[in-house]
């Protein structure tokens, strides 16, 4: 018998079974469910447990419609404590969803942890949002190892980067990260795209238990003019790219490829295990796809958005 306990986890408990959890999603983060708070948000943290055993973490974010209703969003959950048989997925799957039924004056949106082959098994409402796909970079692998699997013109292109001199500036400062939010506002406007509001990364910056779980890694010529940058946030063992940006001398330089593979060489001197690439849409973004994709991760694309009532 399944059962699920609700807000029964201090936060230290949280961090640690989530870090257990080996791969793990940043929206299912203690820190982002708690900058979710600022846009009126309420986290809602279940344990789902059997026989006494913790099987799965899920972070469930609700908020009170004309003060009745309440509707509610699981993103990338719930985090699997372990490996788990299919059937056993979909069961901790339903069970989450009970909460939130009509009877109950609620609905679930439900983008849940599911390889997108098992879609068809949830026997839910499919929404018309994209499935998420992106790829995961073992980083418990050697480096060497990391460094052969790249593609072999994108590894050309970061030995240029590295032959022309550049050094990696890595910071945690507030500073550092409102440089780079900076420049990356100014590429939303130029490209006409929208991308992670800044806003939201200050929210997540003040909700984080440790300041280095935010990082931001810069491309510097020899003349220490910074010429790119990335930001990555740590969550349990795992990271996740958020944002990057480089200037025209950057794109000359290949600061793009020198700077994934600076978070790479960083990530696991600090003892991460998985870094997650952020999204690979082929169809939206091809040209930031084929790049990713050139780093040769572990690629996954997940069932969607569903709704539930």
């Amino acid at each position: 018998m399944l059962d699920i306990s609700f807000d029964s986890l201090t936060r230290p408990q949280w961090e640690d079974l989530f870090a257990q959890a080996g791969q793990s999603a940043l929206v299912q983060s203690w820190a982002y469910g708690e900058a979710k708070r600022a846009e009126g948000w309420t986290p809602r943290r279940l344990l789902i447990h059997q026989d006494g055993k913790p099987l799965a973490l899920a972070q469930v974010l609700e908020k009170r419609v004309a003060g009745l209703a309440r509707i509610a969003r699981l993103n990338r959950g719930p985090v699997w404590l372990g490996p788990l048989a299919l059937e056993d997925q979909l069961a901790i799957i339903t069970a989450l969803r009970r909460p939130w039924r009509l009877w109950r004056a609620a609905a679930l949106f439900i983008a849940p942890e599911l390889e997108q082959d098992h879609a068809s098994r949830l026997g839910l409402i499919r929404r018309k949002a994209p499935c998420w796909g992106s790829a995961w970079i073992d980083l418990t692998q050697p480096l060497d190892v990391l460094r052969k699997r790249l593609d072999g013109k994108w590894r050309n292109m970061l030995v240029g980067a590295e032959k022309a001199g550049l050094s990696a500036d890595i910071s945690a400062t507030a500073e550092t990260r409102l440089w780079l939010m900076g420049h990356y506002a100014a590429l939303m406007r130029d490209k006409h795209f929208t991308g992670m509001p800044s806003a939201q990364i200050t929210a997540l910056a003040q909700s984080l238990c440790r300041p280095e779980d935010l990082l931001v890694i810069r491309a510097l010529t020899p003349e220490d003019e910074a010429v790119g940058g990335i930001l990555l946030a740590r969550h349990g063992t795992s990271a996740t790219y958020l944002v990057g940006w480089n200037g025209d001398m950057g794109r000359k330089l290949k600061a793009n490829n020198f700077l994934l593979w600076q978070a790479i060489v960083t990530l696991q001197a600090q003892g991460c295990r998985w870094l997650d690439l952020g999204g690979i849409d082929a169809a939206l973004t091809p040209g930031i796809a084929a790049f990713k994709r050139g780093m040769k991760g572990q690629e996954y694309c997940l069932a969607g958005e569903f709704l539930s009532l």
